[in-house]
């Protein structure tokens, strides 16, 4: 094999450091790490995939609809990009080199493209959130499918989970998960003489979205021995994060044996912090009357509007769906013709409300422009936002031009990791109440990021020849790793 490419969701190489991993431990000192950054914006997976930036791809994990509301959207695959030939996604690259390929299970690919010299079996997303069955536009070929099928290969395992019971059941189906698709990638690519391969790893970012608190804790366990009992007893979690690790580093240690790359790369997306805070950008926006609050008379009309159109039977929420964006949109308890800027949940950042994207007041450049600069010295100078390091500054406008720029936030929160943007967040920042010791019971896990939330710093190691290649004019960031399969190739 050329070059193989194993990438972990949320792969983070201090968290690794900190649990008995003897491969990986040992091909870090052999080896070598570059450090890497990543804006958080951006889909980390779809510049890996594609070695282009959100701002030309779309790439983004939220960004606005664009559809006459103010609404946001995670949708996203990389299907979007078939039709523009300056995007040469990384299986087209293999295509034109004439190299045989294996993809796995690495976010954005669902639905799969069409291939002629490879394979590509895609990720759970895009609705595709089951424990198990594989559709037809998760694997592109059938005989693959069945492969797989017979292999009882597991497509994805999130949470909040309602299949899942206890968080011992959570690590387990999590540990056979990562190691069928891990037997499978491995067979496959013997099979069929695979030359690059790029298998991703989603089972430790559900681990340290939920257990981030408790890697803490287990980490600073050398500092304070005693942190690792309570009551006199080791803690439950700590065997079920050893155990999880291990498993981890046994399957990269079977990756890099049995396949023999000339070329090993272990990288991320992002890392994982432990998430600490939560914080809403609407409730400030709201103090400095930036956003404005439909009165009740007007709420009241929109209501009854909204009845009209209720079908005996039928939910709200399923005929909401039905309606216009516009309609929609007038549901909301903002007055858009007032508000000149809004958040959402899951974007560190602001959005100005004006006439060409969003229909809302503002209109001129130099007003847009005044207005950021105003919001930005003012959350700057907040006491909170201080101390927690945070700070807002413009980001639109320094990729303006961009292909999709109107995407972008106008203002994002740099030094804002580890605190997660959510619209149901009470105050303008507030601290997570999960953060600590993590519940027996799945159904006490309602959100995604429960302890722990996306870092900066993806992990982003590789052997010494494969180091060789990166040049010092190469960004340091995720299409390094894009880049480095060109020259390999």
């Amino acid at each position: 094999m050329k070059i193989l490419i194993y990438g972990i969701d949320g792969g983070d190489l201090e968290i690794m450091k900190a649990f008995n991993m003897p491969f990986l431990h040992q091909f870090l000192e052999d080896n070598i790490n570059v450090n890497l950054t990543v804006d958080l914006y951006n889909r980390g997976w779809v510049e890996i995939l594609t070695g282009k930036y959100g701002k030309d791809t779309r790439g983004f994990y939220m960004s606005p609809s664009l559809d006459g509301s103010h609404r946001c959207t995670t949708n996203f695959s990389m299907k979007e990009l078939d039709d523009n030939p300056e995007i040469i996604p990384l299986w087209k690259l293999a295509e034109q080199k004439g190299v045989k390929y294996c993809i796995m299970n690495v976010p954005t690919t669902t639905p799969v493209p069409l291939t002629n010299n490879g394979i590509v079996v895609g990720s759970a997303g895009g609705g595709l959130n089951k424990i198990s069955g594989i559709p037809d536009i998760l694997v592109s070929d059938e005989n693959t499918r069945k492969f797989l099928e017979d292999k009882n290969y597991i497509v994805d395992i999130r949470i909040p989970n309602d299949e899942v019971k206890t968080t011992d059941e959570l690590f387990s189906n999590l540990k056979n998960m990562e190691d069928i698709r891990t037997d499978c990638f491995i067979e496959l690519c013997k099979d069929e003489a695979i030359e690059f391969g790029f298998l991703a790893n989603r089972g430790t970012t559900i681990v340290e979205y939920l257990a981030r608190s408790e890697i803490e804790s287990y980490a600073n366990m050398n500092k304070n021995k005693e942190s690792m009992f309570s009551n006199g007893e080791k803690r439950w979690i700590f065997d079920h994060l050893e155990q999880h690790f291990i498993s981890l580093d046994n399957n990269i240690k079977r990756l890099f044996e049995e396949l023999r790359p000339d070329h090993f790369i272990i990288t991320a997306d992002h890392n994982m912090v432990p998430h600490k805070y939560r914080a809403n950008a609407n409730k400030f926006l709201i103090e400095k009357k930036w956003m404005v609050k439909k009165r009740r008379s007007v709420l009241l009309k929109t209501f009854k509007h909204l009845a009209h159109r209720i079908i005996s039977g039928k939910s709200i929420g399923k005929i909401t769906t039905k309606l216009s964006p516009s309609i929609r949109d007038s549901l909301n308890i903002y007055d858009w013709k007032k508000t000149v800027a809004f958040g959402s949940t899951f974007v560190s950042g602001i959005f100005i409300n004006d006439a060409e994207r969003f229909g809302g007041p503002l209109k001129k450049k130099k007003d847009i422009d005044s207005l950021i600069d105003e919001i930005c010295k003012t959350f700057n100078e907040r006491e909170d936002a201080i101390k927690m390091g945070i700070s807002a500054k413009p980001y639109r406008s320094i990729n303006e031009g961009a292909k999709f720029s109107k995407n972008l936030p106008d203002i994002i929160f740099s030094g804002s990791e580890g605190v997660y943007f959510d619209l149901t967040c009470e105050g303008v920042f507030e601290k997570n109440r999960h953060y600590g010791s993590i519940p027996k019971n799945i159904a006490e896990v309602t959100t995604n990021p429960f302890t722990g939330d996306k870092g900066l710093n993806p992990i982003c190691l590789m052997t010494k020849d494969t180091e060789k290649l990166v040049k010092s004019d190469d960004n340091k960031d995720l299409t390094l790793i894009y880049n480095l399969v060109d020259r390999i190739l």
